[in-house]
């Protein structure tokens, strides 16, 4: 419900679209950063080199030869495929439109809101988060969505969630 609230207040006080700023201040104590105990698979190096926003993946999939990376400056998404699943994560610094952090409206809906939410949609589990000022999400998508737990429950997307590290990214 907060959403629709969150929704039709947004419309009163929207600004144009642009890029989130990246409080990269925040990035060295909050970003859970590990060294690489090896050198990252090339499609990954090669895929982020050039994205300036934080860049996160489960820790499970850090070494994952056969994912596949798409990004430009401003977003990033790396998919693994699973055994009758495909696993997303996403980052995304761009916006069509906003509200005023400093807004005391909107202050109150987002001190409500949880760190990571949980949501199902269409058969795809997702798992949505914000970090350092920008929207991050992770989704599962099953081949058969209402017979595979990993897409009826929780367990597996919040095991990914707590398991992010980052694995690059520049200002």
């Amino acid at each position: 419900m907060r959403y629709i609230y969150l929704f039709i207040f947004s419309f009163s006080i929207l600004s144009a679209g642009g890029l989130l700023d990246v409080d990269w201040s925040s990035v060295s104590t909050k970003s859970g950063q590990q060294k690489a105990s090896a050198p990252y698979p090339k499609v990954l190096t090669d895929g982020i080199k050039d994205v300036h926003l934080p860049i996160y993946l489960s820790r499970q999939f850090t070494y994952e030869k056969n994912m596949i990376v798409v990004a430009d400056k401003d977003f990033y998404t790396i998919s693994v495929e699973l055994k009758d699943a495909v696993v997303t994560f996403q980052g995304d610094r761009t916006f069509q439109e906003s509200v005023s952090p400093k807004n005391s409206e909107f202050q109150k809906i987002a001190k409500s809101s949880a760190p990571v939410e949980y949501n199902l949609a269409e058969g795809i589990m997702s798992a949505t988060f914000n970090r350092h000022g920008v929207n991050y999400m992770i989704n599962i998508e099953c081949e058969e969505p209402k017979k595979d737990k990993r897409c009826k429950e929780t367990s597996l997307i919040s095991s990914l969630y707590n398991s992010l590290t980052m694995v690059g990214g520049r200002p």
